[in-house]
């Protein structure tokens, strides 16, 4: 594991601060449970990204609406 220095507002940590104590966790743990969701979307997204890519041919694209109703699909699942 890496040791990461990050600024933050004032608010924000305030708030980070009580929901950890909520949760009875650490501020540390939440921005990691935090940045792995991020993370986990973001890697989701460019996968469905390549395998569009590689499927795509000439005339054969989808919507943007579709796209999204497709997106939105997914990650109720």
């Amino acid at each position: 594991m890496k040791r990461t220095m990050v600024y933050l507002p004032d608010e924000l940590h305030k708030d980070i601060k009580r929901l950890a104590v909520e949760r009875e966790t650490t501020v540390a743990a939440l921005l990691r449970e935090a940045l792995e969701a991020l993370r986990d979307e973001d890697m989701d997204d460019l996968v469905h990204a390549r395998e569009f890519l590689n499927a795509y041919r000439p005339g054969s694209g989808k919507s943007l609406d579709r796209y999204h109703k497709e997106r939105a699909a997914r990650e109720k699942a």
